[in-house]
């Protein structure tokens, strides 16, 4: 197969032929309406990710191709319901003396700064602590997590789906939970500490290298109850927890996603985890909301029915 010049994900053109090097990301079997095969992968580098199809000789890629891994791809960039799609034709393995790519190029990056953005939540939050018991818990997670928090999705696929995505999301629903948490007159510290908890767990339920993969535990027990089980842990070694505090913050952890349909063990029970559950639910949506107004390339359109937000939403003309 021969190369062009490097093209980097995010500078794809709708009808451009590609040729280059790409890690795979994932790898789904599907059937067309006349019952013949398909994949559907996900492509990226270090600049994006892309959605792409095989259609032919099915059987043979789909033994060949394994997620994680880098190959060399050939294919067109189309256009699939107003986003970019690439039609695979071809996909070579890439051999180990291999030197016409830099293995860095497929290391994804947070587009912001990790670590300042950690710190600056961290800050916020010990700002707003007086409890000795959660700032030595505070402590304790910036010890045990810090490295893992600021790399780790948010989520797998939906919304925060990039290394960085848990650090993002969690730090916004902090920022925003300070004035309503002023404003209502609800308990703070709890509320900052559960939400500094809340999604810990998904560091356990799926694992990010060498591609985004759920854990045995993480489908089996799910990162609600990993989280709180991790909440625990942490405070077992604080002397003196109160366990009164410990009961009202793993209410917040275990209630957050608001509906036990959702995953949540119990429902919000208290004005916190209500708040709680409703800036998470906020955030993500919202994200969900920009994600696919930046990804559709048809501006002043509405979308296709999107499953996850139960709507068409539309996608406005910034021109």
């Amino acid at each position: 197969m021969d190369f062009q010049e490097k093209i980097l994900i995010k500078d794809f053109e709708i009808d451009r032929k590609i040729n280059g090097y790409f890690k795979i990301e994932n790898i789904n079997r599907r059937i067309k309406k006349n019952g013949e095969p398909f994949l559907t992968l996900t492509l990226m580098d270090k600049s994006g990710k892309i959605q792409a199809k095989i259609w032919n000789n099915v059987e043979y890629f789909y033994k060949l191709i394994n997620t994680g891994e880098i190959y060399k791809i050939n294919g067109y960039v189309n256009e699939y319901n107003n986003k970019k799609d690439v039609k695979i034709e071809k996909i070579i393995p890439v051999s180990q003396d291999d030197k016409n790519f830099n293995p860095e190029d497929f290391v994804e990056q947070a587009s912001f700064d990790t670590e300042k953005l950690f710190d600056e939540m961290i800050k916020i939050v010990k700002l707003n602590l007086k409890n000795e018991c959660l700032i030595a818990l505070t402590d304790l997670f910036i010890k045990k997590f810090k490295n893992q928090f600021e790399k780790h999705y948010g989520a797998q696929k939906i919304h925060h789906a990039y290394k960085g995505g848990l650090l993002e999301h969690t730090y916004s629903i902090i920022k925003l939970l300070i004035p309503i948490a002023e404003y209502y007159s609800l308990d703070k510290e709890t509320l900052l500490i559960g939400a500094m908890f809340h999604d810990i767990g998904k560091i356990s339920e799926f694992d990010i290298e060498p591609s985004v993969n759920t854990t045995l535990k993480g489908g089996l027990i799910g990162h609600i109850v990993l989280g709180n089980d991790i909440f625990i842990e942490l405070t077992n070694k604080i002397s003196n927890f109160p366990e009164d505090l410990s009961t009202k913050i793993q209410h917040l952890i275990i209630s957050h996603h608001g509906e036990k349909e959702f995953g949540s063990p119990e429902i919000p029970k208290t004005c916190e985890a209500l708040c709680l559950h409703i800036v998470d639910l906020l955030d993500s949506k919202i994200r969900i909301f920009k994600k696919e107004i930046e990804n559709t390339e048809t501006k002043g359109i509405f979308s296709e029915y999107l499953p996850v937000l139960n709507r068409r939403i539309l996608i406005p003309d910034k021109s």
